[in-house]
């Protein structure tokens, strides 16, 4: 979708700063002392895939090598902390799922030995277990984030894990810091005391050698340094993107550990509706609660090919809005400035089926300024779908798709954005240098271009909604 293309161009600049903002809510250079409460027995809180009624078998089927994740219903939660338990409301946790390549049992022996989980995660360069009491211990954890021409950010946190006596395991943050010059300078060494994490992996049986990997994440972070403050201000859309890239980005660095790109794929080109024909219940049915984002696999670099396979990401979204309407909107291009504030100009040579656009998009988050044009072909391929391709600018390559549903027996639509990019050489110098920072990360670009359609999905649901409630959308085509 178009829509979607316009916040491409600060994809990598947004991972980064969600690396930044997010993972480091992940604590660190934690104190040393452990004090009683840190290890007192306590049952983890974090929902189980089967409060859903989701059953793994049948997951796994629709699933194939994909990535879904998706949000619960807002839950109250409570945490241990060192003055007595800290209650939360609305707690909305998200949650990712994947089929891997390991009985079982193999695949929760791994995620229980803790002190291996340095091999499992990019950028977590330690990971050790403290002390142990009964099935609760408390690990040290260390991210080091890469900055070019500066010194590593260094983030070292503190979980407590419990092994559950359904095979789960629960985790919550007990305490850590940021460490580092960058860290000083920005004013957020003292960031991550008290932030409130709490999360649970599940490992379900799938056959005799497929396991069913569920990881599950909420966090409240509330960051006091003035660049987060005003980074969070500017986007606000950061707080719904973080915890999605976490879990997301979680669970696909087990399941890239122990799986391989498909070498033949069945499914080519962008991911459409039929396509996901299995997973189109699903999609409907967690789109009542949030976001529904799918990870397309990742494809092997053929001996016909020069080029890696782009790798697509899909998010669904649900839309108060019938299909038609929400469509008309969304392709509305003169309205687009409205709703993307990044999109400083836009030329449209509209021939029907064919609409060709001209963007003008500017960047600014305080020092950090850069501008990029770009131009892009939507095709018409149908009256529900619209797909979209690079053809000047940039980024090195850019393409996707949009289709609007209408939800069974329900007055709402369901859209559905595809998309897959690759930053290349020519791209603006903050976006090659912020590329440079999650390039460790081999999904990192699928990741981003999920977090961009969230961005995207974040101010567009509500604009829509808003104009179809008052009726206040005089079409440009009219």
């Amino acid at each position: 979708m178009r829509i979607t293309a316009i916040l491409v161009a600060a994809t990598q600049v947004r991972v980064a700063a969600i690396f930044m903002l997010f993972l480091i809510a992940l604590p660190a250079s934690a104190s040393q002392k452990v004090r009683p409460w840190m290890l007192e027995d306590w049952t983890g809180e974090a929902p189980h895939l089967a409060d859903l009624g989701l059953r793994p078998q049948e997951l796994a089927r629709a699933l194939d090598n994909r990535l879904l994740t998706f949000a619960h219903p807002e839950r109250p939660v409570s945490l241990p902390g060192a003055n007595g338990p800290r209650h939360f409301s609305n707690a909305r946790f998200i949650t990712t799922v994947a089929r891997v390549d390991l009985p079982v049992q193999t695949l929760r022996r791994k995620m229980r030995d803790f002190s291996s989980y340095k091999t499992f995660f990019p950028m977590l360069t330690g990971s050790d277990v403290e002390v142990m009491n009964g099935k609760n211990q408390l690990v040290r954890f260390r991210i080091e984030i890469p900055m070019p021409a500066l010194a590593s950010f260094v983030i070292d946190f503190r979980f407590k894990q419990k092994l559950e006596d359904d095979g789960s395991i629960s985790g919550v943050m007990i305490d850590g810091e940021a460490k580092s010059l960058v860290a000083m300078i920005g004013g957020m060494t003292d960031e991550l005391k008290d932030q409130p994490v709490m999360t649970r992996w599940e490992f379900l049986p799938v056959s005799k050698n497929q396991s069913l990997l569920v990881f599950t994440y909420w966090d409240r972070v509330d960051f006091k340094n003035y660049f987060s403050r005003k980074l969070l201000e500017q986007y606000p859309e950061l707080h719904v993107v973080g915890p999605y890239m976490i879990s997301a980005g979680a669970v696909e660095s087990i399941r890239h550990k122990y799986s391989i790109p498909v070498s033949n794929p069945v499914r080519t080109g962008i991911p459409d509706w039929s396509g996901l024909a299995l997973l189109q219940p699903y999609m409907e049915r967690l789109s009542a609660f949030g976001h529904v984002g799918i990870l397309e696999p990742e494809h092997a670099l053929s001996e016909m090919t020069t080029q890696k396979p782009l790798r697509y990401s899909v998010l669904a979204t649900r839309v108060a809005a019938p299909s038609a309407r929400a469509r008309g909107m969304m392709t509305d291009y003169p309205y687009l400035p409205d709703v993307m504030k990044e999109l400083e100009g836009i030329e449209v040579n509209d021939r029907g089926r064919e609409v060709d656009l001209d963007l003008d998009i500017r960047f600014a988050f305080m020092v950090i300024r850069f501008s990029l044009d770009m131009g892009l072909r939507n095709t018409w391929v149908s009256p529900e779908r619209l797909e979209f391709r690079r053809t000047s600018g940039g980024l090195a390559r850019l393409s996707g798709a949009a289709e609007w549903h209408p939800l069974p027996d329900n007055p709402h639509s369901l859209v559905l954005t595809t998309i897959a990019h690759e930053v290349g050489d020519e791209a603006p110098l903050v976006l090659r240098l912020a590329h440079r920072i999650v390039e460790r990360i081999p999904f990192a670009e699928a990741l981003a271009g999920m977090g961009v359609q969230i961005v995207v999905m974040e101010r567009m649901k509500p604009w829509v909604e808003k104009q179809v409630a008052g009726s206040g959308w005089p079409s440009h085509r009219q």
